[in-house]
């Protein structure tokens, strides 16, 4: 009982700090977490631009549905309608996305949600520093015609970690998605890696050669992108179904590039 009420306080004395500027707040461990802690699950409707880790972000209460069976899987719905969204203040590693859904405490006269080592919807995965979507760290890549426009678009793997050797020439970061396969333009004749990124809510895909008769080593151009908020583009689940060949080349290749 006096651990509960030592962090009881502790959280006040927390929340003292928070007015006096400091944005720092640590919660009750999750098994003082009971009914002495309301808490409830919601989903982020704030704007992408708008959430920051330190900032009150919006979230609507919601309602986990389902049947009820062992290893069964639940089915979450706001309740839009009929509540009104709740500010929230966001702590922790990881930034949500508008629709995922988060735990949401009542500590010392507000809502607190803490998101890190994958604490939200979405699960663990990799945060690129200008992305909107949390990535698994293992994509498929799936071509549509592996003989379009001249076999550039390959069925592979892409995998998050650091590039190889040949690509470290080009000063990319020190982990980025690149294709665990090599393949052979058929044009040049020369072996390629592929390079996949994005910058915000575009993604797109490229080509690294180590040798070429245009570098040693060298970074093709944009190839194909696709803009996450259209038909079929999602975060969560990752999944980028419709995108485009750049200008010039083939219309009808299709590439897309999933999670699963």
């Amino acid at each position: 009982m006096n651990s509960r009420h030592e962090m009881i306080n502790a959280g006040r004395l927390d929340f003292e700090r928070l007015k006096a500027g400091q944005n720092r707040l640590s919660l009750p461990d999750g098994d003082l977490a009971d009914d002495s802690l309301p808490s409830f699950l919601g989903r982020v409707v704030t704007s992408e631009t708008s959430v920051k880790v330190g900032r009150f972000i919006k979230v609507v209460p919601s309602t986990v549905l389902g049947t009820e069976r062992e290893g069964g899987s639940g089915n979450f719905s706001a309740n839009g309608g009929s509540s009104p969204p709740v500010l929230v203040y966001l702590m922790g590693s990881f930034v949500p996305m508008p629709g995922d859904f988060v735990v949401c405490r009542f500590v010392d006269h507000r809502w607190v949600t803490e998101l890190s080592g994958g604490g939200s919807s979405r699960g663990q995965g990799i945060v690129l520093g200008s992305c909107f979507c949390l990535l698994p760290p293992v994509l498929r890549m799936t071509s549509g015609d592996p003989n379009c426009n001249y076999a550039m678009f390959q069925s592979c793997t892409l995998a998050y970690g650091p590039p190889p050797p040949a690509m470290r020439a080009l000063n990319f970061t020190e982990n980025l998605f690149s294709s665990s396969a090599t393949f052979v333009d058929p044009i040049t004749n020369s072996s390629f890696f592929y390079y996949f990124a994005c910058l915000y809510n575009q993604f797109f895909l490229t080509r690294i050669f180590p040798s070429s008769p245009l570098g040693n080593p060298y970074r093709d151009g944009i190839l194909y992108n696709w803009i996450v908020g259209g038909y079929g583009n999602t975060c969560q689940p990752f999944r980028l179904e419709y995108g485009m060949p750049f200008p010039g080349s083939d219309a009808t290749c299709s590439v897309t590039i999933s999670g699963d």
